[in-house]
Formats: structure tokens, sequence, C-alpha cells
């Protein structure tokens, strides 16, 4: 055989093994997620609110009322599904005057201002975020929700 020939040949079978694998690899990932129940599969901001679905969810819904807290001590407050204020582990208060998407999809908070400041919007911070009675729960991934529970959906 040839040096091209057999050069030829091992690619096509490295190629061939490549997809194999990847093919084998993709399905595996989209059976766990489609076992979870809880992660999201679509969110928008309505009207200003926050709207996510699920597998349990199949209809968008808002998160119930209340203050969220993560891992890290931040605090985020909502009410009728919309973020209204965020509060750092250094407590820092920001009161939050409206969310969007952005071209990316992520989720923006644009914090409420005079006319004298200038502000930038930012991204919804990640983390788990539980509610206080422990009930409901949002998970969010740079910028992105990504799971949640509601109390009355199993």
């Amino acid at each position: 055989m040839t040096p091209v020939l057999r050069l030829v040949a091992i690619l096509w079978l490295f190629t061939a093994t490549a997809v194999s694998a990847q093919g084998q690899s993709l399905m595996s990932s989209s059976d766990t997620t489609a076992k979870d129940l809880d992660a999201v599969t679509a969110y928008s901001i309505r009207s200003g609110k926050l709207m996510l679905s699920s597998k349990a969810n199949t209809k968008p819904v808002a998160l119930p009322d209340g203050v969220y807290t993560n891992q890290s001590d931040l605090t985020i407050a909502l009410l009728d599904g919309r973020v209204t204020r965020m509060k750092e582990s250094t407590g820092q208060i920001t009161e939050i005057a409206s969310m969007r998407l952005n071209k990316d999809r992520l989720v923006k908070l644009t914090p409420a201002t005079n006319a004298l400041m200038a502000v930038t919007d930012v991204t919804l911070p990640s983390g788990t975020f539980k509610s206080e009675d422990g009930l409901s729960s949002v998970t969010v991934v740079y910028g992105r929700p990504t799971a949640f529970t509601i109390p009355g959906v199993i």
C-alpha cells in the first residue's frame, strides 16, 4: 500500500471513531436532562416578569413572591414575578427598575437611578436561590435560569 493510501485509511478510521464517540456522548447527555422535570425548557420576560417553563410546568409560570437567597448570601426579592431588589453579602442594596433579555438570552437587571446617575445593566447572578420558606427555588448559571421548583407541582 502506498504511504498516501495508508494515511487516508488511518485518518478515515480516526474520523469514524470520533463521530461514533460523539454520538454516544450526545445521547447520554440528553437522557439525563430528559429525566430532570425541574430543568428549564424555556424562559422569557413578559411585561417585566420572568416566566419559566419546565417538563413539570409546561405553561410559563412566574416564581412566587418572596425573598430568595443563594449560597453566597446574595439575596433577591421577587414581587409579582419581577426582581425588585438585590442585596449583596456586604449589605449593599440595589433597587431594580426593570428586567430584560439581551441578544445572548441573558437576564439583565437594570438598577433604579435618579436622572444624574449613569448605570449599567447587571446580569442575573449565578447560584441556587431558595425562598425563605424553602418551597421554591431557582438555579441560575451566568444569567440563564436552568432549573426551578415551585410549590404544588410534582
